[in-house]
């Protein structure tokens, strides 16, 4: 299978996993039966979902984010997004609405330091469309002067005891903690993708700054699909779903996997 032939292949194998993926968040959410004297427990969730789902699926159909330098971004956040909801299913009613107060509030230290940037300009801010619109977004769900802004956790915790209360520790391990080297940029990723080695013997080999493209890797969509696939399988241990459907990220692997042993079987008999 030439190069072409196997990318289109794989185009078709991804568009797939992405409409399977998103059904996965609708069958979900149709079939969860609601209690709306407690909106948050099922909308901080079923967002969750969904937003593991968009950054899975965006991952997918981004090849140029398929590699060390923007991969891991992408991974570290829905590892985040993972452990953030494991620790609220353990308590959805209580949980779910710290978060969302904790959100509103900082909309609202957002909307506030916007304020102040407008003042600046010699702008009023009551004049800013801006400022309205986000406004109007805090006080469709908690009036703004009964919002309080915390500039700590919103959990209280930090997300290491997020994880080893909700039982999933090593997965901070293994996947949180060090995508968090490309997310803070620390030496430990910089000195490996960003640098590269002096040739001339008499620099005693330092390190020269580098912008180098590198390339795509199916390790990334793939380990995102994957995080997807976790968080429904989480969901699902907390809320069972007889109509579950099909896993977008089996059906991915498989495909993948054929596409592979298609390639192998090609290249065995161009030899032969």
């Amino acid at each position: 299978m030439k190069v072409e032939g196997l990318w289109k292949a794989t185009e078709v194998v991804l568009g797939n996993y992405v409409r399977m993926a998103k059904d996965e968040v609708s069958v979900r959410w149709k079939n969860w039966h609601e209690d709306l004297s407690c909106r948050e427990m099922y909308e901080v969730p079923g967002g969750l979902l969904a937003r593991q789902t968009t950054l899975a699926t965006r991952m997918a159909l981004g090849m140029n984010m398929w590699n060390e330098h923007i991969g891991p971004l992408v991974l570290r956040s829905m590892a985040d997004a993972y452990i953030t909801l494991a620790w609220i299913l353990d308590d959805p009613v209580d949980r779910s609405r710290k978060f969302v107060l904790y959100g509103l509030g900082q909309e609202k230290l957002q909307v506030e330091h916007l304020k102040a940037r407008l003042k600046a300009e010699n702008q009023n801010p009551d004049d800013s469309s801006e400022v309205k619109t986000r406004e109007r977004w805090i006080d469709a769900q908690q009036f703004g002067f009964l919002t309080e802004v915390n500039i700590g956790s919103w959990s209280g915790i930090d997300t290491r005891s997020i994880a080893e209360q909700a039982n999933c520790l090593d997965f901070y391990n293994y996947s949180f903690q060090p995508f968090s080297s490309a997310t803070h940029n620390t030496w430990n990723h910089i000195g490996k993708y960003n640098l590269i080695i002096c040739p001339n013997p008499l620099h005693r080999y330092h390190a020269m700054p580098t912008v180098r493209p590198l390339p795509p890797s199916l390790y990334f969509p793939l380990e995102a699909a994957s995080y997807a696939d976790r968080a429904f399988k989480l969901f699902d241990k907390k809320f069972p779903n007889a109509a579950a459907p099909p896993s977008a990220y089996d059906e991915l692997v498989d495909k993948i996997s054929d596409l592979g042993e298609s390639m192998m079987c090609e290249s065995d008999s161009s030899e032969t």
